[in-house]
């Protein structure tokens, strides 16, 4: 099952093991959490998903990614796509307690995650404008603890973003996401 939401782009966002924080400083914090502002020109959806576990079908993993991009380019990031020109870089986010530290503007929260290990990846998607670097669009994906289900990821939709509302009539991966990638020479986003 996989939901895509409509949320007024946040202003700050900040992801991370709430101990790095209390630990860490400059370069070193900056390795290890998520502290953006994202851009004031882009848009910002939220993809709630839940899919079944390879190796234990039974078992659902669930996912929150907030996409910040142009609104004229989010399409082909929803559909997991970037443009051949961009360059893309994922930033693992692990925690070492536990738990994670979620801000999103004033809303804050830690979820408690039942284990170490990573539990989010920072994409950013740039690419070279006369010299310097462009960035065109970031992702942060967050892994939802295993007790949590689809009901309380909308819950912490509500809580955590303004101006919610479920996209109607998202195009498949299909004969529009071929046409729009031949037409944007997008290539799949690989993790």
């Amino acid at each position: 099952m996989k939901e895509i939401y409509s949320v007024k782009l946040p202003k700050h966002i900040v992801f991370g093991d709430p101990w790095y924080f209390e630990r860490y400083s400059g370069e070193e914090l900056n390795r290890l959490i998520v502290d953006v502002y994202p851009h004031s020109q882009y848009q910002a959806r939220v993809v709630l998903e839940e899919i079944p576990d390879e190796e234990n079908p039974d078992f659902m993993l669930c996912s929150l990614s907030i996409y910040m991009a142009p609104e004229q380019a989010m399409q082909t990031y929803l559909q997991d796509m970037v443009y051949e020109s961009q360059t893309h870089t994922v930033k693992k986010l692990g925690v070492d307690t536990a738990r994670y530290y979620l801000g999103v503007d004033d809303r804050d929260d830690i979820i408690r995650t039942g284990g170490d290990g990573y539990w989010g990846a920072y994409h950013e998607m740039t690419r070279m404008i006369r010299g310097h670097i462009h960035l065109d669009a970031t992702i942060l994906t967050i892994a939802v603890p295993d007790n949590v289900s689809m009901e309380d990821m909308r819950q912490w939709l509500n809580y955590f973003f303004q101006d919610v509302q479920q996209v109607e009539n998202v195009p498949k991966l299909g004969e529009e996401a071929a046409e729009e990638q031949n037409v944007n020479e997008g290539i799949y986003i690989t993790q």
